[in-house]
């Protein structure tokens, strides 16, 4: 299938990003490529969410409401499991599906991806995909890695860790740091450099790639050369200081965009109260694993970050990375104008998304030892 934009967008993304400072941090803005208006959605993003709330009209009102009953994660892993994404890839690389021993003797399973034409000790993305702890899959974010080892020719790693609430925590993160230190000990065999481990996740999968850096961290094994974070959730407890304070006021909204969204902007922060339920009863919100915000390291490594304008995550997101750029870790910080969150399901669907790929190389060839 061929990408639903003009391949000449993603080029004009990259011509018209600029930087600027948000919240006492220096971001990277990168505009609407074919659009103008402030705080406007993508129209590519607006055609899609007019027909979602079109078809909204008819479902009942608590159908998105997210917590830890049986109908409700049934319901919610049936909408987060989708692929969204168009594939736009489709030969010229490899998917290597096999297994890896979690601490309970439970078999992990993982996904190598590579392209036919591999570098040598070539850098690993390892990447953790979202879900709210509950859902997703490798699957979901398959197109993204595809798109990854095919222009870069570099090796991709995903997993399919154990999720909540049946596995409540912290079965679904120590089954992620398991595949981490696997990654270390056998990089090799699959021809990666087991000293350029770049760790990275999206929304629940970026505070389970915080998870890996910070275990690895307190257990002196030095794994992650680099991690990266997209949308990430990293102030579950929602600590509250002047970072993250904010209103909807603090957010740029186009106002005939408005009714379109403010109400994905309210369901996101309604949604993380959630979060802790679903996780299980064991989970200690206020701990560093769980609200990375809390407790950053200086030993944390060089970091990328990457969110939407219009992502209710996106504060927090900011104030994670002034606290890593306060205590000296050099951070990349890009922020997707008229985009919400999940915009790295979407490859062939926003050129934002095949941008955001592009910035994954380049900042691994740029942090590679």
């Amino acid at each position: 299938m061929s990408r639903k934009y003009e391949k000449s967008l993603v080029k004009a993304i990259e011509e018209k990003q600029y930087k600027e400072n948000r919240r006492g941090v220096e971001i990277i803005v990168k505009p609407i490529p074919d659009f103008e208006g402030k705080g406007a959605m993508d129209p590519r993003l607006l055609k899609s969410t007019k027909k979602m709330n079109l078809m909204m009209k008819f479902m009942p009102k608590n159908l998105m409401k997210m917590d830890g009953s049986p109908k409700s994660i049934e319901r919610l892993r049936k909408i987060f499991n989708n692929v969204d994404s168009t594939e736009i890839i489709t030969d010229n690389f490899i998917r290597e599906r096999k297994t890896v021993k979690a601490e309970d003797g439970y078999d992990i399973p993982i996904s190598i991806f590579k392209s036919n034409t591999p570098i040598e000790n070539s850098p690993i993305l390892y990447f953790i995909h979202g879900g709210g702890f509950f859902a997703g899959s490798t699957d979901v974010v398959a197109e993204a890695l595809k798109l990854f080892v095919t222009t870069t020719n570099m090796i991709a790693v995903g997993v399919d860790y154990r999720l909540a609430p049946e596995n409540p925590y912290p079965t679904g993160h120590k089954d992620c740091y398991s595949v981490l230190k696997w990654i270390g000990e056998n990089a090799e065999s699959f021809g990666g450099d087991s000293k350029n481990i770049f760790v990275g996740g999206d929304s629940a999968g970026g505070n389970l790639t915080l998870y890996c850096s910070n275990r690895s961290i307190e257990d002196n094994l030095d794994l992650v050369r680099g991690q990266l974070l997209f949308y990430p959730t990293v102030n579950m407890g929602g600590v509250k200081d002047e970072n993250t304070e904010f209103t909807i006021a603090d957010i740029d909204i186009y106002p005939d965009h408005e009714k379109y969204i403010k109400p994905g902007i309210e369901m996101f922060s309604q949604a993380t109260s959630s979060l802790g339920d679903i996780l299980g009863s064991d989970a200690e919100i206020m701990t560093k694993y769980l609200t990375p915000y809390m407790d950053v390291s200086q030993k944390s490594p060089v970091t990328f970050i990457s969110s939407g304008e219009h992502d209710f995550l996106t504060i927090e997101s900011l104030a994670y990375a002034k606290k890593l750029k306060d205590l000296g870790v050099d951070t990349t910080f890009t922020y997707y104008c008229g985009l919400g969150h999940a915009y790295l399901d979407h490859i062939g669907n926003y050129p934002q998304a095949e941008d955001c790929v592009n910035d994954i190389g380049d900042f691994i060839r740029k942090n590679r030892v």
